[in-house]
């Protein structure tokens, strides 16, 4: 009975098996059918070294390629980039300066996708000189320290360092630099800084590609200085000229910020000016000092300060250099061009006029001291002055006859020539 089921209508059998068959097929595709994807793979190069020899450096147009697949919808969540791998071999490089793309599937997952394709199917290799070049190292910082603190000096190690690359990148740096932040800070300050490219413009490169230094990190060390505000004081040296006194003297400003380590600024309370010699003078001073030149060493201006300091030194003329002489209450004017030595100095014409006047002023002197103890000795004084005047008029009236009547120097400048 059994065998007799195995055996009749096999042909109706087996069509019944194909058509079960077809119909599964069917229900597969529309339910689960097979769809393309695509995934984003990292591209590895291989031999990167092959150029070495010959003082040569490479690059490549892209780092990333496309895989496309197919596979059906039910397992495409089943596959990732890992799956994937796509290298390029720079033993492969010619002279059209391409080489070709290849991909492999991984992880077994060959019997589920299909159609493999990889997108570009090549790579464009660069090949330039390799350039070496040393670059001084400078110092940046960010951020504003404690209040009443600023930074002083940053010490770098090393100085300077070695970039190799390719020409076209070492060509676009200019400078190369450490940043270092400084926030808040009012102590000395030690670390570490990574190198940052900038170009002639003073921009950050972050897209340079196959450069390499000696040193990746640069050591660092901030100092930091205390500032305070500090009294100027200014003092002056000799006399000025006969005639005239020192008045006055006004600093300005009169106080500056100065910045140091703790220990020497807070035992300053004044910073002295150089002296001002008025020796001779007969005006008063404008007198301008560069305090940045004029500072010790450890001693530095505060952010901000202006270096300049103006001193004003008022001279004045003393009153009795200015008093008038002579008969009708004028000044007497100066000597004359032909009343001068080869030496430019006045030459005095009035002989017996000086002596009388030397006469008369140490009469003066000494009837001033004596008017107090006696008023005889006041009278006396009195009379020989009236007979020195007298005698003076009457050796300028011989005088003046003698010189074509021309005018009388004044007293103040025949004594003082």
């Amino acid at each position: 009975m059994i065998k007799r089921m195995l055996t009749e209508n096999l042909v109706l059998k087996g069509i019944s098996v194909v058509l079960a068959f077809v119909i599964w097929l069917m229900v597969v595709n529309v339910s689960k059918p097979e769809i393309s994807d695509s995934k984003s793979v990292s591209l590895e190069v291989k031999n990167q070294n092959i150029f070495d020899a010959d003082s040569k450096t490479w690059s490549i147009d892209r780092t990333n390629v496309t895989v496309s697949y197919n596979v059906r919808s039910d397992m495409r969540s089943a596959i990732t980039n890992s799956d994937f791998h796509a290298y390029a071999d720079l033993s492969d490089y010619s002279i059209t300066g391409s080489i070709p793309i290849y991909i492999e599937v991984l992880n077994g997952k060959e019997s589920i996708i299909g159609d493999v394709q990889v997108r570009p199917s090549v790579a464009k290799i660069t090949i330039e000189n390799v350039q070496k070049k040393k670059f001084d190292v400078k110092s940046s910082t960010t951020g504003d320290p404690k209040s009443g603190y600023k930074v002083a000096n940053v010490i770098l190690s090393p100085e300077s360092v070695y970039l190799i690359g390719p020409e076209s990148e070492i060509g676009r740096i200019s400078t190369v630099g450490v940043e270092i932040d400084t926030s808040g800070i009012s102590t000395n300050q030690d670390g570490t800084a990574p190198l940052v490219y900038y170009d002639a413009n003073g921009n950050v490169l972050s897209d340079i590609q196959g450069v390499s230094s000696n040193a990746d990190e640069i050591s660092y060390s901030v100092t930091v200085h205390k500032e305070k505000n500090i009294n100027l004081l200014s003092s002056v040296t000799g006399s000025p000229a006969v005639g005239y006194q020192y008045e006055s003297t006004t600093v300005s400003p009169d106080s500056v910020t100065l910045a140091s380590t703790p220990g020497i600024i807070d035992t300053m309370t004044v910073f002295e000016l150089p002296e001002i010699d008025l020796s001779g003078i007969t005006e008063s001073l404008n007198v301008t000092f560069n305090l940045s030149q004029l500072l010790p060493a450890g001693i530095e201006l505060g952010d901000d300060q202006d270096p300049q300091i103006n001193v004003l030194v008022r001279i004045e003329k003393l009153p009795n250099a200015a008093e008038p002489h002579g008969g009708n209450g004028a000044m007497n004017p100066g000597p004359g061009p032909d009343q001068q030595n080869t030496n430019g100095q006045s030459q005095p014409v009035y002989q017996e006029s000086i002596h009388s006047v030397e006469h008369f002023d140490d009469t003066q002197r000494d009837n001033a001291n004596n008017s107090e103890t006696s008023d005889s000795a006041e009278e006396s004084a009195e009379s020989e002055s009236s007979q020195i005047n007298a005698s003076d008029k009457s050796s300028s009236e011989s005088n003046e006859s003698t010189t074509d009547q021309s005018e009388k120097p004044s007293v103040s400048e025949t004594i003082s020539n």
